[in-house]
């Protein structure tokens, strides 16, 4: 019933939703909110000093009497759920303020309670065009902010400007609605010294003609090496077909965020780790024999020393190419029917982006980015099998003409219609 009533709602509100509002909202995703703050800050003669703000309890204490304010249709609905309550283990707890934690719809509505926060500093022209900062005039100029959820930056030109206009502006936003700032998660630094933002760093380095970069955040680097070593030394025994086949979707997916980035020195000294922990690993497993021994076994000769099984390789992070990400322009909405096609060519390249087999992606590029039995197109995130034309046990060949891609359902109804049995998930 939810998702019914987001269905409804959501096209209305893409269209108002501000530009740099980010965070479960259709078409737009981490990275953009990365992007956007890298963008305005690089520019000549952008601002220098940052408002690092974090909403406190923003799911669980947003005012439903502001909220339901905004909202001409389903208000008696959104009531039931708002004040719903919550049973846990046999006891009753009323919910007067806050939206239902892991509901469809409460990211919606979160937002629709924040909306607003970047039109403060005249972020918007008359017509609705977002409106550059340093075309603003009086205290907004060079003031801009980037919101993801709850989570926000505020870059200005100076720190006055911050601590006297922009967060006791920002405070006034957030009381009617029920909303308080955090303290603890609250400062001003100058970029510098750097914020951290969705899990990279974004910062000046260098003392001269300082230049921004935004690089992976050192927390999230060793946390990601702390997981790849809790896994091996759970896994001292498995076969190394099975560490390389557990672990790559890992390392690529851990890689495939943060190459957007300048990530190049990061994915140098996760390559090293990683080695060093599979070295000692593959040594555990083999005591008894001679370095020389395991090295020819379990890795390649290709100067690299990478882990392999036969035709199976480990990925190494530092052979993730590092590009440009492309974010959507200023409010461009996936609802609006004249911007129909290019959400399309957005959501081909995000498909051939996450597509690692150079087979799969000709097979893509043949087919047009639609599955080859239903003619849907398909959607980044999801998978996508491989399916003979002419079954092998039939004298299929194992050629690219004899391939096509499919969506999971497709290839099991496929099957079921031949009488042949599929194994259960």
């Amino acid at each position: 019933m939810q998702a019914m009533v987001k269905a409804a709602l959501e096209p209305e509100w893409e269209a108002r939703f501000e530009a740099n509002s980010y965070g479960c909202r259709p078409g737009r995703c981490t990275l953009e909110a990365i992007e956007a703050l890298h963008t305005t800050l690089s520019q000549h003669g952008s601002s220098q000093w940052l408002l690092d703000a974090d909403i406190s309890g923003c799911f669980d204490t947003i005012d439903h009497e502001p909220l339901l304010a905004q909202r001409p249709v389903c208000t008696a609905t959104l009531r039931r759920w708002l004040q719903a309550g919550v049973v846990e283990v046999g006891f009753f707890s009323p919910t007067d303020t806050g939206t239902p934690q892991g509901g469809v719809i409460s990211p919606l509505l979160a937002h629709v309670a924040l909306d607003g926060m970047e039109r403060l500093f005249e972020a918007e022209r008359p017509d609705g065009r977002p409106k550059p900062p340093h075309r603003r005039k009086g205290h907004n100029r060079g003031i801009s902010v980037m919101r993801y959820a709850d989570d926000c930056v505020v870059p200005a030109p100076t720190r006055e400007v911050l601590e006297t206009y922009a967060r006791p502006r920002i405070e006034d936003f957030l009381q009617p609605r029920g909303l308080t700032r955090s303290e603890a998660k609250t400062r001003i630094v100058h970029t510098k010294e750097g914020v951290n933002f969705r899990g990279f760093h974004i910062r000046r380095f260098g003392s001269r003609d300082a230049k921004l970069l935004t690089v992976p955040q050192q927390e999230k680097v060793r946390t990601h090496l702390r997981r790849v070593r809790a896994y091996l030394d759970a896994h001292t025994q498995s076969p190394a077909g099975r560490v390389i086949r557990e672990l790559n979707p890992v390392i690529r997916g851990w890689a495939t965020y943060y190459r957007h980035g300048s990530a190049k020195e990061a994915f140098a000294k996760a390559t090293y780790a990683q080695w060093h922990m599979l070295w000692n690993w593959a040594k555990r497993r083999h005591p008894n024999t001679s370095s020389r021994w395991v090295k020819a076994r379990d890795f390649l000769h290709d100067g690299h020393w990478t882990c392999h099984d036969k035709k199976a390789q480990l990925v190494r992070p530092d052979t993730t190419p590092i590009t440009r990400f492309v974010k959507v322009r200023g409010k461009n909405s996936p609802y609006d029917p004249e911007l129909r096609q290019d959400w399309l060519e957005r959501k081909k390249k995000r498909v051939e982006r996450e597509t690692h087999v150079k087979q799969q992606r000709m097979l893509h590029q043949k087919q047009g980015y639609r599955c080859a039995r239903c003619t849907i197109p398909c959607v980044p995130g999801d998978d996508r099998e491989m399916d003979h034309i002419i079954p092998r046990n039939q004298g299929g060949t194992d050629d690219m003409n004899n391939k096509r891609l499919v969506h999971p359902w497709c290839h099991r109804q496929r099957h079921q219609k031949d009488g042949q049995q599929w194994p259960r998930a």
